[in-house]
């Protein structure tokens, strides 16, 4: 092939992109060079010098003419040889710097145009040094194209009265380019009475200065519209703002704003809502200046709104200043007193859509009929049919019923009544349907051509219907009474029964339940918005930990599926605004692996970051199944237990008969977390309603996968189930304990089943005060742990590790966590 005729070719980058030029085979080698044979290798702007851009902000390198490497020609890059060496001499015309800029070479075939013109011309580009990024230059202020000089205009913003709150936030946006030919010199539109500059202010026009005077207004906390700005009074103490709505004269709602004493307050009604989407806002009127307001307050007002008399209301979007943060902690302590007073709370679910009114007057239907179990499931038929269930499932499913404020709205309210675009009920209606909808559950396995309506079932589950009207709506809203009697436990009950509520502050999670609890735990935590997310979590468990002396809240940090958090909470701390799918096994099931002892705790640092525990060493992971994802399906359900039972019999392999057996029926108890449910009184007849179950559902939803001899013979065993009902009975009592789980098996062969974010050598410890043995996982060099999460180990949830440490066959242990 011969010596190519470009040794290395140069990549060096650009303000306009790379550039491509050929070096002397005797240059360094450097980044971003490759060596070529042929000229295909080279850009097309390298073999044209006509490619030097003209748009002054992006100034490239002029290009490097190619010689053609002859006998008798100069050397191929003589060019780039003599600019260097020129530069080595240091002579005038060229910098000794490769950073300034060499002066441009006049062009003798062009005539000279005027002093002023040149200078407004588009400069020509200079020659830089190949190894050095060329210098930006400042923007230029534009192009002549006549010898005639215009004087540049002044650029000058305009701002128009913003539509909403947050629109002033944002500075001015209406800029067009004026540029010609590329230029890029961008103008702002402005008017005429603009133009002059703000005297008291120079260098700022008064649009821009009345921006951002409304700006700096608003992130104070005032409201605003217009050049009229609201200014929120301080409140007294035990005192609030009521919102007194003007009768109906306009279509614009106008509003009062007025102080009142909670000791001798006027009749008022409370609002429970839910903010909405904060970018979509309409405007009503406060004492004369015009405010934006969320779409759905709005549309309470209008519904409130009299037409003869004035209405008096509590809000919590006006009644609070939200940008202080003082008077929403002192407001927030006044939650209970505030829905307690109030004559009435009116619950607004929003517009009318999806025929929510055909399922208002459903639910009254249901309500009248409660006591009528004949009639209530031929009104079930009837809807499905329909489309009046449809539209209650829709209807059950709006943002409302996942905020936490309205557990304790809806708790401590005298009375209440639901409004949804023109209609209303009763909250007494609600719950007797929703109850109705719980009491019937077997009346509503509907199938999918029973079903007509809007919108199609919600999954393939044939109870997905039934899910949403049994555990959704009001039925989602827990009865807090129940808790009352728990004393300092109550806190932490309320807690797990109100996770799933949503709040936009994860201090919420906690200062949202305030007004729930009794007076002896309220007390203790006062509502502050300027402490971190991760005191407030702490303060919890430090509280729970000292007055209940038990460490079932430490279960509650539920780490599978991962989730990322920035309060850099330590292991041990539950993330109360992460709302996991699963919940810790004390929750509901009753256990007590350490007796009746008490914990033995302390911090070791005043941020409580690390906690020491004394806790019973167990045992100690070594082999684990696959996990049960929290979005599963009844096919995941399977083949996590066909993968559970081969590590089962793959790890008893050398045991004999009769230790294989007990092991499956270890393996049956621990898929339902050792609640069997009657008739089967013993292990050994769970075991065959287990695998009957299971077998039946592999044969008929994966038939591609062959059974072993063993399950194949429990295709045609009877049990006390229906073949229509298997699956059903699967997700009751297996799929919500396996769903977030894994299978375990322990260096002793003890076999469990925890968290899925369990590994192998994760040590199992029964600490003293606590329902269940916990995982943890050794790290770092100072003998710390990282809580993993709860466990359920088959024989050691009811006590026999702490009665074993009593009698001296066991030793108690201190960790540290972190």
């Amino acid at each position: 092939m011969g010596e190519p005729r470009y040794g290395r070719i140069h990549l060096r980058p650009t303000p306009s992109g790379p550039e491509f030029l050929p070096v002397p085979p005797s240059y360094p080698p450097g980044r971003g060079e490759y060596y070529s044979d042929d000229d295909r290798y080279t850009r097309k702007e390298d073999r044209h010098p006509r490619h030097i851009s003209v748009t002054p902000q992006t100034p490239s390198p002029p290009p490097v003419r190619r010689q053609r490497a002859a006998s008798g020609d100069p050397p191929q890059h003589a060019y780039i040889e003599t600019v260097r060496d020129s530069r080595a001499r240091g002579e005038s015309g060229i910098s000794m710097d490769p950073r300034v800029p060499s002066p441009p070479r006049a062009n003798r075939h062009r005539e000279r145009r005027p002093k002023e013109e040149r200078r407004l011309s588009a400069p020509v580009i200079p020659l830089y040094h190949p190894m050095v990024p060329p210098p930006q230059s400042p923007p230029p202020q534009g192009r002549k194209r006549s010898s005639t000089t215009r004087k540049a205009r002044p650029i000058t913003p305009e701002v128009s009265n913003p539509g909403s709150d947050q629109e002033l936030l944002s500075p001015p946006t209406n800029v067009r380019n004026v540029s010609p030919l590329g230029n890029a010199s961008m103008q702002l539109q402005r008017s005429k009475s603009e133009r002059t500059p703000n005297p008291s202010r120079p260098g700022l026009t008064p649009a821009y200065s009345d921006w951002a005077r409304r700006s700096w207004s608003n992130i104070s906390g005032s409201s605003f519209l217009g050049d009229k700005v609201y200014q929120y009074r301080p409140l007294e103490e035990q005192s609030i703002r009521l919102i007194r709505i003007s009768p109906e004269r306009k279509t614009m709602i106008k509003c009062e704003i007025m102080h009142v004493s909670l000791e001798d307050p006027p009749r008022y009604i409370a609002v429970s809502y839910a903010w909405g989407d904060p970018g979509d806002t309409r405007k009503i009127e406060i004492e004369g200046c015009a405010i934006s307001v969320s779409a759905s307050l709005h549309g309470a007002f209008q519904v409130l709104r009299q037409r003869v008399e004035s209405v008096l209301v509590w809000v919590d979007a006006l009644s609070i200043d939200q940008q202080n943060r003082d008077e929403r902690a002192q407001q927030v302590q006044l939650m209970p007193d505030i829905y307690s007073n109030a004559e009435s709370v009116a619950i607004w679910l929003g517009p009318e859509e999806d025929d929510s009114s055909s399922a208002v007057d459903f639910l009254g239907q249901v309500a009248a009929q409660a006591k009528y179990p004949d009639k209530i499931s031929r009104l079930l038929t009837a809807g499905a049919r329909n489309g009046d269930l449809a539209a209650v499932v829709s209807l059950f499913e709006r943002d409302y019923w996942r905020r936490l404020w309205v557990v304790q709205e809806v708790f401590n309210a005298r009375e209440i009544y639901v409004y949804c675009g023109p209609t209303k009920l009763s909250w007494d209606s609600y719950q007797l349907a929703s109850d109705a909808f719980s009491e019937h559950r077997g009346d509503m396995a509907f199938r999918n051509d029973q079903i007509e309506g809007r919108r199609a079932v919600i999954s393939p589950d044939q109870f997905s219907y039934a899910q949403v009207l049994i555990y959704q709506g009001p039925a989602s809203l827990p009865d807090l009474r129940a808790y009352m009697g728990d004393g300092e436990g109550a806190l932490l009950e309320i807690l797990r029964a109100c996770r799933r509520k949503l709040a936009s502050d994860p201090r919420d999670k906690l200062f949202g339940l305030l007004g729930v609890l009794p007076d002896e735990i309220r007390n203790e935590f006062r509502a502050d918005y300027n402490l971190p997310v991760k005191d407030v979590y702490t303060e919890v468990v430090d509280y729970l930990l000292k007055t209940t002396q038990c460490l079932d809240v430490i279960c509650e940090a539920i780490h599978f599926p991962v989730h990322t958090s920035s309060a850099n909470l330590p292991s041990f701390v539950p993330d109360w605004s992460h709302v996991p799918q699963t919940t810790s096994l004390a929750c509901k099931f009753g256990f007590s692996a350490a007796g009746s002892t008490k914990a033995r705790c302390a911090f070791l640092d005043e941020r409580l970051n690390k906690l020491e525990i004394s806790a019973i060493p167990l045992d100690t992971i070594k082999n684990k199944g696959i996990a049960v994802g929290t979005l599963c399906n009844l096919g995941d359900y399977l083949m996590a237990f066909l993968h559970w039972r081969a590590l089962l019999l793959d790890s008893f392999r050398q045991e004999d008969e009769e230790s294989r057996q007990r092991a499956e029926e270890d393996l049956a108890t621990t898929l339902s977390l050792g609640q069997i449910p009657s008739p089967y009184n013993w292990p050994s007849e769970w075991r065959t309603a287990c695998y009957s179950i299971f077998a039946n559902l592999i044969h008929e939803r994966l038939p591609y996968i062959p059974l072993d001899r063993t399950l194949f013979d429990y295709l045609n065993v009877a049990i006390a189930v229906r073949p229509e009902a298997r699956r059903e009975y699967l997700q009751r009592h297996f799929g919500d304990r396996m769903m977030g789980r894994c299978f375990c098996i322990t260096q002793e062969k003890r076999i469990g089943m925890g968290t899925g974010f369990m590994l192998p050598g994760d040590q199992v410890v029964v600490p003293l005060g606590c329902s269940t043995p916990i995982l943890l996982r050794p790290e770092g060099t100072r003998g710390e742990y990282r809580f993993v999460g709860d466990v359920y180990i088959s024989g050691y949830m009811n006590g026999r590790a702490a009665e074993q440490w009593k009698a001296g066959k066991r030793s108690l242990k201190k960790y540290v966590l972190h």
